[in-house]
């Protein structure tokens, strides 16, 4: 395997769902990303002993020791950071204005941001965006899940990336 992360920074803001992170945690493992923030309700494997249960089960193997991880209750002065650093901002999120995330012009680095199950990402953040990318839906069904979502896009970028 290639030791080279890729220059990505996955962002999880209020992310309910504890095997969605840990499931987050897996592909971020696999796609190799340089770091994955965890803000706001957003559960981490320090958190409690169930919080470590939940996110383990599907986290599986050593990804949560793999993937450098952080918690900031706010995200917004952690990606000011990010962005004075060089970063990309692309929040992922059904709303005005959603570009299909595969005509997102991807610069590297790059900080990919993935929102609550149902209440999305907040409009704080949706304001900071380069972009703001949408994976089509054409069933009757109006969304993927986020750790599905978070899955396809980080493919999209390894592919684009290498």
């Amino acid at each position: 395997m290639d030791a080279t992360r890729m220059p990505v920074t996955v962002v999880l803001d209020n992310v309910r769902s504890l095997q969605n992170v840990g499931l987050i945690f897996r592909v971020c493992d696999c796609a190799n990303i340089e770091r994955l923030i965890l803000t706001g309700i957003t559960g981490t494997p320090t958190q409690t002993i169930h919080a470590a249960q939940q996110i383990g089960k599907t986290a599986v193997g050593g990804s949560l020791q793999t993937v450098p991880w952080e918690k900031h209750d706010d995200p917004l002065p952690r990606i000011a950071e990010l962005r004075r650093a060089g970063y990309q901002l692309v929040v992922f999120e059904q709303c005005d204005g959603s570009i299909p995330y595969r005509e997102v012009p991807y610069r590297f680095p790059l900080v990919a941001v993935f929102g609550h199950e149902r209440d999305g990402v907040r409009d704080e953040l949706l304001h900071e965006a380069d972009h703001i990318a949408v994976l089509p839906v054409r069933g009757i069904t109006n969304s993927l899940n986020v750790a599905m979502t978070a899955s396809i896009v980080l493919y999209e970028l390894l592919a684009r990336w290498k």
